[in-house]
């Protein structure tokens, strides 16, 4: 196998990492592995840009240009879901805790004036 077909599987690879990553359940908790692959895209897309596949005789800059746009999307809609899952995410731990705080806080006080 040559490098220019090498570098296209890798980018098929990552195209089908993006999809992969949402499958796992509760995927947004692991943020380094969503970072990691939002760092490799884009570094993958300054590659294609940059660089380019060799090997390709006149399609060269259609086919960088078309596999760094379709990248940027994924980054793009990636950063989409992981809002969304957030934003949708019942209370956390901290949030439970607080509110227990401040029920104890409120309890000592009732218990500091009589």
């Amino acid at each position: 196998m040559d490098t220019s077909t090498t570098l296209i599987f890798a980018v098929a690879a990552l195209l089908g990492v993006n999809n992969l990553l949402f499958k796992i359940p509760r995927w947004h908790t692991r943020r380094a592995v969503f970072w990691a692959l939002q760092l490799t895209n884009l570094a993958t897309i300054v590659g294609l840009l940059a660089v380019g596949i060799p090997g390709f005789s006149g399609a060269t800059k259609a086919i960088n240009w078309v596999l760094g746009l379709l990248l940027v999307m994924h980054i793009v809609s990636n950063n989409g879901r992981l809002v969304k899952a957030v934003r949708a995410e019942p209370e956390g731990p901290d949030q439970q805790l607080n509110e227990k705080r401040q029920r104890i806080k409120a309890a000592l006080s009732r218990g500091s004036e009589e």
